[in-house]
């Protein structure tokens, strides 16, 4: 039985969590959800998003001629982090890609902050595919277990849902004499978006067993969800099972203090299912001509020195070593070679 002192523990850590909220990481998007503001700048980290809420230095057109090869990179922040678009992971894809390709190679960030992903998937079908790339990578997988460990606990949903809900119910909802005025009281507001989030996790049985497998199925539905897409789509689709810290044994001092043992071991027994989900796809659901599954989650498992930031994010090297790995997977070559 949850008692006053957890409820209100639980108060408090949703509060301590509505900073990542910010509108201009995470700024309203038709279909997906949320991306960054459109042209802005976050100028405490020297990042600008183009013109469709993305770290690319201009924004993704029509193709042109001079392009011998065009790659889309869709995700969550592991792709935004980065001092520059060229120190992101798919900046550092362009770099390594234009040395046997020339400057021709061209590499497009579409990672989003939080994105999971049955959102990267709305991207994919609803822009994406009508830009003509060469090839998509999907990195996928960290988000989409332990966001609902923390935020909205219905697996597949973005992670501040129940806030938009929330929200949206107390603002618009007709014959309400309060409506509105709740909004602009931070306490009135974070008393409707925990009393939304405690009845989910009611609902969903958060945090119990049956609710872990739920979270794991709803990838794997996901996953062969743009598998079957992928036919229909016709362009090469690399889906990416993303390194995290619980599949690195040997962890630096650092890297044991990212999060409690109870939200570690629940990473650790999750990122085991989701290896099993990747490992046995193809067997499952058959191999499709234009869908492919990869499991980088082991990338750093022989790494002693510390490469996560966190629990999903990775210092320069890491993201070096993740690119690296990308073009190694895409395997495209100079167009007119053998």
């Amino acid at each position: 039985m949850t008692t006053e002192p957890d409820i209100d523990a639980e108060k408090q850590k949703l509060l301590r969590h509505l900073v990542t909220f910010d509108a201009r990481i995470r700024y309203p998007a038709p279909y997906v959800a949320f991306a960054g503001k459109p042209s802005s700048q976050i100028f405490e980290n020297g990042w600008h998003y183009d013109g469709l809420g993305y770290r690319n230095d201009v924004t993704v057109g029509p193709r042109g001629r001079a392009e011998a090869a065009r790659v889309f990179i869709v995700g969550d922040s592991t792709l935004v982090d980065g001092l520059d678009t060229a120190d992101t992971v798919p900046g550092r894809v362009q770099t390594v890609l234009r040395q046997s390709l020339g400057a021709g190679a061209h590499v497009y960030n579409f990672g989003a902050i939080s994105n999971c992903l049955n959102q990267a998937i709305m991207l994919i079908t609803t822009k994406l595919i009508d830009l003509e790339p060469d090839a998509i990578v999907i990195l996928a997988g960290g988000t989409d277990i332990f966001q609902p460990w923390t935020f909205d606990p219905r697996p597949g949903q973005p992670y501040n849902q129940f806030a938009i809900e929330a929200i949206h119910d107390d603002l618009f909802s007709q014959g309400t004499d309060t409506r509105a005025a709740s909004i602009v009281d931070q306490r009135a507001m974070l008393e409707i978006l925990f009393s939304r989030l405690r009845n989910l996790r009611l609902v969903t049985c958060w945090k119990e067993a049956a609710w872990e497998w739920e979270v794991v199925r709803n990838f794997e539905l996901s996953v062969d969800r743009i598998g079957r897409l992928s036919t229909g789509i016709g362009i090469p689709i690399h889906l990416v099972l993303q390194p995290m810290v619980v599949r690195k044994p040997a962890l630096s001092e650092e890297e044991r203090s990212f999060a409690t043992l109870e939200f570690l071991e629940y990473l650790d027994r999750q990122y085991t299912r989701l290896k099993a989900v990747v490992g046995n796809y193809e067997r499952k659901f058959g191999r499709r001509k234009f869908f492919t599954v990869h499991d980088l989650s082991d990338l750093f498992f022989d790494h002693t020195d510390s490469v996560f930031t966190d629990i999903v994010h990775y210092n320069a090297g890491g993201r070096q070593r993740m690119a690296e790995e990308l073009v190694s997977l895409l395997n495209i070559v100079r167009p007119g070679a053998a």
